[in-house]
């Protein structure tokens, strides 16, 4: 959890696609209420040299383009030379696997600097020029780095103080404990024969408890053998 105003500026080929996904529910209202500011910015719009194109091909050869480092470079650079630490994060299938661990420590900085790739991805100068971290939100691939954004956007916030009302339903969810979310249930208690279980309407509390963490063992077990590992050595 975090008390301080949290920031986001988005360096994107394609400005249109926010806020997207990020304007509704819980984190569609804190932006709105400015809980957490979002700053797009446009490559084409801002860069230096009006006439160089944003992209190019693969040197070496090999399909789609590639952002360049010569107009990605000197828009993140403005941004650092206002005194601006926030870490620099760029969606990459190549990247560090992203965890509910990392959104915890992402949201304890000021905020984040997330550059967009599209179609091959950006050239390696950008990274290495600007210290940036490339996060993997799983192994598959996207057209473009914003969708990436958009999750990890999504995990960090809902993660401030005032953006989810229960602090209890932040803790009760997959990950926390290196176990996945128990089945949930809600009226009717018997539908098309289908019942809720009997122990969640007795109101035993402990029974609950047990139910649920078995329950969790037993999803996570199933679904994500490597996260019942750490659970254990816990």
């Amino acid at each position: 959890m975090t008390n301080h105003k949290w920031k986001v500026t988005i360096i994107t080929t394609t400005p249109e696609i926010f806020p997207g996904a990020l304007d509704f529910s819980n984190v569609g209202r804190s932006l709105k209420n400015k809980i957490w500011d979002l700053e797009i910015i446009a490559i084409d719009k801002f860069k230096e040299n009006k006439k160089l194109k944003i992209d190019g091909p693969p040197s070496g050869g090999g399909p789609g383009m590639i952002l360049r480092a010569d107009v990605v470079i000197p828009i993140i650079m403005n941004i650092k030379s206002k005194g601006d630490n926030r870490p620099i994060i760029i969606p990459a299938p190549r990247g560090i696997k992203y965890d509910q661990s990392i959104a915890k420590s992402l949201i304890l900085e000021d905020g984040l600097i997330i550059v967009c790739g599209r179609f091959e991805g950006v050239d390696q100068r950008i990274v290495e020029a600007t210290g940036a971290t490339e996060l993997s939100i799983g192994d598959y691939i996207l057209t473009n780095g914003d969708i990436a954004a958009i999750n990890i956007i999504d995990s960090c916030v809902r993660l401030i103080d005032g953006v989810i009302n229960s602090k209890e339903s932040i803790d009760s969810e997959s990950y926390e404990n290196n176990l996945l979310e128990y089945p949930q249930y809600t009226l009717p208690r018997n539908y098309d024969g289908f019942e809720i279980p009997q122990v969640l309407l007795e109101g035993n509390h402990k029974d609950i408890r047990d139910w649920r963490l078995k329950k969790s063992m037993e999803i996570t077990k199933k679904h994500r053998p490597d996260l019942i590992k750490k659970y254990k050595k816990n």
